[in-house]
């Protein structure tokens, strides 16, 4: 991570490149279409700088420019990391046509219907200024009956789904909301809602009720879930956001079960705001697979380079050393999930800690950010190696 030049922003070709890519993205045949995106992003994304040679030893390996800040190469071989290019492309297919189901948050919820005591409420769907219920919620209609729901068998008129802004604004009244694209990650488009000291806010930001109601009117296919209570540990270091876990899981086939690859901990900055997103500026914190006593925290936030914290920036909490409460139980819970979902073999879930041994599983994603290897490569395991190797990702 040591700096090379001083940074700047992304090449100013970038307005151009990244509609053509996109446009490759859906004209170009399966898997072509994938290396689009790859260069896409490698050449819209900004970085710090990056010499010429470094560049050209890094993209014939596979990888982009922000591996030469991101990933230790002077400790690990290149060939312990798993490369951007088997990211992309080739591990984008691993789950098959389910990818698209643990994508969908929606699906997804659904897929977990059996471990309901690790998913959090999702209250409806929201769609042209109407909220359709999902989880068994009951709304109240004009006719005094419940509504119907979205999937399943009907148990009121289509015509009775609640008006989203009226409900949306009666449930702030008594919890925080959360809302968020049924597709879609890295914390794009995600809602925060609350209604405290007489103030409505959104991500932080406060609004009036008219704007409020305008912002939820404007959504579509947008989930109303609950905001998820974090433990006191995570709280303790950040409380400004819910500090999720990533946490990748991968099946087996020969020994017959799921195992944990990687493990990190996300948490808020300033920076951040009310989201724990690496990408908006939160830290990414390696997590001991073993004992799940995490390390360091990294911050990366490009054109500036990646910065490396023992303790939290704002708040003074100590991060290195802290331990997740319960961790083997988590473990053991959510590889019970992972080997129930056998046919869908690579899942990146993110969770928030709950309290001892306890999690609720916010999302699941078909792939996970090359990111994860901030910490340690993950080849370096055996057993990840070996699934990769089967599936044809490597």
């Amino acid at each position: 991570m040591t700096p090379l030049a001083r940074p700047r922003g992304p090449d100013s070709g970038s307005r151009v490149v990244s509609p053509m890519a996109t446009a490759a993205e859906y004209l170009l045949p399966r898997p072509y279409e994938r290396w689009a995106v790859l260069a896409r992003d490698e050449l819209t994304e900004s970085s710090p700088p990056v010499p010429a040679a470094k560049r050209r030893w890094l993209h014939r390996r596979g990888f982009r420019r922000r591996a030469a800040h991101l990933y230790d190469f002077e400790t690990y071989g290149p060939d312990e990391y798993l490369s951007d290019a088997a990211r992309y492309v080739r591990a984008y297919y691993l789950n098959g046509a389910w990818r698209d189901a643990i994508d969908n948050k929606l699906l997804c919820h659904l897929l977990l219907a059996e471990f309901d005591e690790h998913r959090p409420t999702v209250y409806g769907l929201l769609q042209r200024g109407r909220l359709h219920p999902i989880d068994g919620t009951a709304f109240p209609t004009s006719d005094g009956g419940p509504a119907g729901r979205l999937l399943g068998r009907s148990i009121g008129p289509v015509s009775s789904v609640a008006d989203g802004a009226d409900w949306f604004v009666e449930r702030l009244a008594d919890e925080r909301l959360v809302c968020k694209r049924f597709k879609g990650g890295s914390g794009k488009q995600v809602l925060i809602c609350a209604f405290d000291g007489g103030r409505y806010t959104i991500n932080g930001e406060a609004c009036s009720e008219d704007e409020l109601r305008a912002r939820i009117d404007g959504l579509a296919d947008y989930l109303v879930t609950e905001y998820v209570a974090q433990a006191a540990y995570a709280a303790a270091v950040y409380p400004e956001s819910v500090n999720t876990m990533r946490v990748l899981t991968m099946y087996d086939e020969g020994a017959g079960e799921a195992f944990v690859a990687a493990a990190t901990h996300r948490f808020g900055t300033e920076r951040s705001g009310e989201l724990d997103n690496f990408s908006r500026g939160g830290l990414s914190v390696g997590v001991d697979r073993e004992t799940g006593r995490l390390g360091s925290g990294v911050r990366y936030l490009p054109p500036e380079y990646p910065e490396e914290f023992e303790t939290h920036p704002d708040t003074g909490e100590r991060i290195a050393g802290r331990e997740v409460p319960g961790w083997k139980r988590i473990e053991a819970d959510l590889l019970a999930i992972a080997d129930r979902l056998s046919y869908i073999p690579y899942i990146g879930w993110d969770l928030v800690v709950t309290g001892k041994g306890e999690f609720s599983i916010i999302e699941a994603n078909n792939n996970t950010s090359a990111l994860i290897q901030t910490h340690e490569p993950l080849l370096r395991d055996e057993r990840a190696r070996r699934f990769y190797e089967r599936h044809g990702v490597i």
